[in-house]
């Protein structure tokens, strides 16, 4: 189902219009437009993975002592990373905003709020989320691409595990690595080992 014939999706697109560059809106709405295409794989509701994939870059383009504000008045707690690279906190920023102006539901918030780190124990519209962000077709970069190849013919675990080793390795060449993107990855890495060493049934 496209995009468009979920209900709240013109009001969302108003607003985002209003608030964002014509980049991130077109961003935004292929991050929906892919995430709904294998949602349904993976037992997410439709509407909730466009609701997600629209609205999860909602304050992307505050500045950073706009984000920082809001941050502190929505009273989020703010690690060293964040404070030294205030634009981390357009997830959880975005989160907030969204869940006090069009009340999204815990399931859209918490994958909003992660979308760019993750975290141990990431509800699964959360990892679509982060893994669309990543690869929605508009991403020219060859590990986006990548990562929809690994959907494609592997399966979203694979996805999701190369898309957490891709931004971490993409942190390394930076000055700032959030702990979560690490303690996501490590999360991944035991998740994926005990499937493999579960024994099958006979």
């Amino acid at each position: 189902m496209p995009v468009a014939k979920m209900p709240q999706a013109k009001e969302y697109l108003r607003r985002m219009r209003e608030r964002l560059t014509d980049d991130k809106v077109s961003h935004c709405v292929f991050t929906a437009e892919y995430l709904s295409s294998f949602a349904p794989s993976l037992g997410i509701d439709h509407d909730e993975s466009v609701t997600a994939g629209l609205l999860h870059d909602f304050c992307r383009d505050l500045s950073k002592e706009e984000m920082l504000e809001q941050a502190r008045y929505y009273r989020l707690p703010l690690s060293e990373s964040q404070m030294q690279k205030p634009s981390l906190l357009h997830g959880p920023v975005s989160a907030e905003v969204c869940k006090q102006e069009f009340g999204v539901s815990e399931d859209v918030y918490q994958a909003i709020y992660w979308h760019t780190t993750g975290r141990p124990g990431l509800e699964m519209l959360g990892q679509a989320l982060y893994v669309a962000d990543f690869a929605e077709p508009t991403r020219k970069f060859h590990e986006a691409a990548q990562a929809r190849e690994i959907v494609r013919r592997k399966g979203f675990d694979d996805a999701v595990l190369y898309v957490a080793e891709m931004k971490l390795a993409f942190c390394r060449n930076k000055e700032v690595i959030d702990p979560n993107t690490q303690a996501f990855l490590i999360w991944l890495k035991t998740r994926k080992q005990a499937q493999n060493t579960t024994p099958s049934r006979p």
